[in-house]
């Protein structure tokens, strides 16, 4: 994604969101100086390889997920499927006893989940923004291996796929490697939560207002994404 294309989609959700760019750059450079020993090369290449030309299921964290992940381990034709999950769709995975292969997340599920979602095999992309500095200073040290992403400025270390939350960058991501095919599972925007979302939390919850504006940013995203590409999808009800 070009910075200049999505430059006036994030000031959008800036204006709608009050969100503080200069926090977001200031994130975006604490991630790339913590990855300033990996090379993001071999990294990408390989991240290219697992999606490139392959069925690719992305998994957001929304109340449907448990049933569509026991759906799509049943469906023929996703035999061999790549998971991508978004964040704290990591612990249904975990929790269903299964891997995914990405995992796109900006450190708000469960840390110890993610960290053995990623020992099981996932490539992390490590999303930075002007609320989670914290969470990246504890938890990039961590990794052996990861890519970084960001929502502003990209730099030789984060890189700019487009998309905000979690969920709907995931999709950004997925598109830009070019599968065979795109199915979306446990993407619900509605007024409703995921438990997996938040660590503290044992069941599905009712969004707050500024949630509320989160998936609706995340629902257009999405819808936007969808209408532009070539690759053929589905969206899990």
């Amino acid at each position: 994604m070009e910075w200049g294309v999505w430059q006036p989609v994030y000031l959008d959700i800036v204006r709608r969101l009050a969100l503080n760019v200069e926090a977001d750059r200031n994130a975006t450079a604490l991630l790339t100086s913590l990855l300033r020993n990996i090379d993001p090369a071999p990294i990408l290449s390989r991240l290219r390889s697992r999606i490139h030309d392959h069925v690719v299921v992305v998994c957001g964290a929304g109340p449907s997920l448990e049933r569509h992940l026991r759906e799509t381990t049943r469906m023929p034709e996703l035999e061999g499927a790549v998971y991508v999950a978004a964040d704290g769709a990591a612990t249904a995975f975990l929790e269903q006893d299964q891997n995914c292969d990405v995992l796109v997340t900006d450190l708000d599920g469960n840390s110890g989940d993610l960290k053995r979602i990623v020992q099981n095999g996932a490539l992390p992309i490590v999303h930075a923004h002007g609320d989670n500095m914290d969470r990246v200073k504890q938890f990039v040290p961590t990794l052996r291996e990861a890519l970084g992403s960001t929502q502003v400025e990209p730099t030789d270390r984060a890189f700019l796929w487009g998309g905000f939350t979690d969920g709907d960058r995931a999709c950004h991501i997925a598109l830009h490697y070019v599968p065979r095919c795109i199915v979306l599972a446990g993407m619900d925007f509605g007024t409703m939560v995921g438990r997996w979302s938040k660590p503290d939390r044992a069941f599905h919850y009712r969004a707050d207002d500024r949630k509320r504006i989160k998936l609706e940013i995340a629902r257009e995203l999405v819808s936007a994404l969808l209408a532009e590409t070539d690759v053929p999808y589905t969206q899990l009800r």
